[in-house]
């Protein structure tokens, strides 16, 4: 259902409502509204998983206008209930009404290599899970995994100070992460394309390390010592 800018801009005044943004990640990244969710078909399972939106969460819709109509009967489908429109006309009726908006810088992996040497306020934030960002990651990242965004103390770290740039596993959670930090707040962001694999393919330009792992002695159960992979 696409509702007028008045309708739309009168419900985002409505903190229970959850503004989701589904178009492609670099539509969003060139401009959005701020405090906007980016949640694609693609990314919805996480945002569910991670309790950012339930299926009855309160949402409006900024959606491509070409692919509007299908984007919304996934939605519909995939069981979220309480829809209560789409804006008219998607964001160039927003940016067309001189609304405030917000945009994200994408850099490429061999930009963040160029950049950790100058730059001591630099934070690589990994949001793999746990267990790949032990077995190997850029050093002196800091591990944020996805599922953990939505815990207070696990956002403690992030400050406005830092220089702050994104790496998931291959780029597809990218701006879903970005989106939820804006959102509370932090908006010194950048993402890097690719991800992990971008930064992989040039791993040459990088320096690595890991987490060292626990290992059980066989004489001595009670005794452990510790090996890097």
């Amino acid at each position: 259902m696409d509702i007028s800018f008045e309708q739309f801009k009168s419900l985002l005044d409505d903190p229970n409502f959850i503004l989701i943004d589904t178009r492609l990640p670099e539509q969003w990244m060139d401009g959005h509204i701020p405090n906007s969710l980016h949640i694609t078909p693609a990314t919805v399972k996480f945002a569910v998983a991670m309790g950012v939106i339930v299926k009855n969460t309160p949402l409006l819709f900024v959606l491509d206008p070409l692919i509007a109509k299908e984007t919304m009967a996934y939605f519909k489908e995939a069981g979220f209930n309480n829809i209560k429109g789409a804006l008219q006309g998607g964001y160039e009726t927003w940016k067309n009404n001189n609304q405030v908006t917000d945009m994200l810088i994408q850099v490429e992996p061999d930009e963040l290599a160029m950049d950790i040497p100058f730059d001591e306020f630099l934070m690589p934030l990994d949001i793999r899970e746990e267990l790949a960002f032990n077995a190997s990651h850029i050093k002196n990242a800091v591990s944020l995994p996805l599922s953990e965004f939505m815990d207070p103390g696990s956002m403690s770290e992030l400050d406005e100070h830092f220089n702050i740039y994104i790496i998931s596993e291959d780029g597809t959670s990218n701006t879903l992460a970005a989106s939820i930090l804006k959102k509370q707040g932090i908006h010194n962001i950048r993402v890097v394309m690719d991800g992990w694999e971008g930064v992989q393919f040039l791993k040459d330009k990088f320096s690595f390390e890991n987490i060292k792992k626990p290992k059980i002695s066989k004489a001595d159960p009670n005794k452990t010592s510790f090996l890097e992979d």
